[in-house]
């Protein structure tokens, strides 16, 4: 699974500025909004702005988070040394485990972020 996680992070690993500007721009766009703005007419970008930005955010975490993962340990690996890379190796599926939990609380904050957008 950690090696699946790797390749999809390496592929996207391009995107990785792109995301960044782009979740800047968000969270700027919803902060001039939230400081400057008419709370009336505001919250039609306000609330797609924030989703965005959120998204941006878990997508950059995942791709920098996951470009680096450690090789399995090898047969030629003993002692602590495989212990060390058996404890990198849960490290990285207790992050995994975490970003997956942060991207449903994404996913249902987005869907009443928009949903509420769009009433």
């Amino acid at each position: 699974m950690l090696d699946r996680l790797q390749g999809v992070a390496r592929r996207l690993g391009g995107l990785k500025p792109a995301l960044a500007a782009a979740g800047l721009v968000l969270f700027a766009l919803a902060t001039a909004l939230v400081v400057f703005g008419d709370p009336q007419s505001g919250d039609g970008v306000l609330m797609p702005a924030i989703a965005g930005g959120l998204w941006c955010l878990c997508a950059w975490l995942f791709i920098d988070t996951f470009a680096a993962v450690p090789p399995a340990p090898t047969a030629e690996l003993h002692g602590w040394g495989r212990l060390r890379r058996q404890l990198a190796r849960l490290w990285y599926l207790l992050l995994a485990l975490a970003l997956l939990g942060l991207t449903l609380a994404v996913l249902s904050l987005s869907e009443r972020l928009i949903g509420e957008a769009l009433d």
